[in-house]
């Protein structure tokens, strides 16, 4: 059974820990080099998220950038090796697959907030969160590697088509088209942008909604959406109809009764 987090999170050292309530902020803290990823920071974020999904009482995971913007991809000057004594152990091999694949995976709704950049790999941590708000006057685009004779394999590939179409993706991707916050909002890479001043309100909004959902309905919903993209009809009822048959969900009779009584539900998010 899923227990409160009780580790000193204080002591990571790329990556800030901040919980408030049911929500847990994960923030990437290398302002100096505007964020961009080491292996330390993925690693940290990879327990963060790890422990986070093993915790009932957690129920929304923000991430987001400190300083001037979200993240810019990889540390072009060389990406580090953990340190020998490297005190957090992450349950799976440090890497962007890993840390996407529990981004998606966790059974909580995961918010990206992006504010300023969101490059290459960088846009791809975002796109491995459920929700993505942006400031209108963000920039997120690719690392533009076919103008350097190369092609991206860090997942661009895989999430770009399903949220934005095919024409869109071969132009996001193979020509290098950048988008604002607000065309990325209206070409549906992003969930929504905001004005920059009212970014963080409109993350407030969404993370109260969540945090005072139903966690563990959003979780099997979350898990019936992004199996479900590989599957054909048939499959997919056939894998969902014992989610619902057999799994037990306490919010669910909060739900029914709340609305027999006509008042809001007090979602515990079991």
């Amino acid at each position: 059974m899923s227990t409160a987090v009780d580790t000193d999170f204080s002591a990571m050292a790329e990556v800030l820990w901040e919980r408030t309530d049911g929500v847990v902020t994960l923030t990437l803290n290398r302002p100096e080099r505007r964020n961009a990823i080491t292996k330390t920071m993925l690693a940290e974020l990879l327990y963060a998220v790890e422990a986070a999904s093993g915790d009932d009482s957690v129920r929304v995971v923000v991430v987001r950038g400190a300083g001037k913007g979200f993240c810019p991809g990889d540390e072009l000057r060389g990406m580090g090796e953990l340190p020998a004594e490297f005190r957090f152990r992450p349950v799976a091999p440090v890497s962007h697959a890993a840390l996407q694949t529990a981004l998606r995976g966790a059974p909580k709704p995961t918010i990206a907030v992006i504010h300023g950049f969101a490059f290459g790999v960088g846009l791809d941590l975002a796109m491995a969160c459920d929700f993505r708000i942006a400031a209108d006057d963000a920039e997120l685009r690719d690392q533009r590697v076919i103008e350097r004779g190369m092609h991206a394999v860090t997942g661009c590939a895989w999430f770009q088509p399903r949220a934005i179409g095919l024409t869109r993706a071969l132009e996001f991707l193979v020509l290098g088209k950048p988008y604002s916050g607000a065309e990325a909002a209206a070409a549906g890479m992003v969930t929504s942008s905001a004005p920059a001043g009212g970014l963080d309100a409109t993350v407030s909004e969404l993370t109260n909604r969540l945090a005072t959902a139903p966690t563990k309905a959003i979780a099997l919903m979350k898990q019936q959406i992004y199996t479900g993209l590989e599957m054909d009809h048939a499959g997919f009822m056939a894998f969902a109809a014992p989610l619902t048959r057999d799994v037990v969900i306490e919010d669910r009779a909060e739900g029914i009764q709340a609305f027999l009584e006509r008042r809001a539900p007090r979602f515990t998010g079991r």
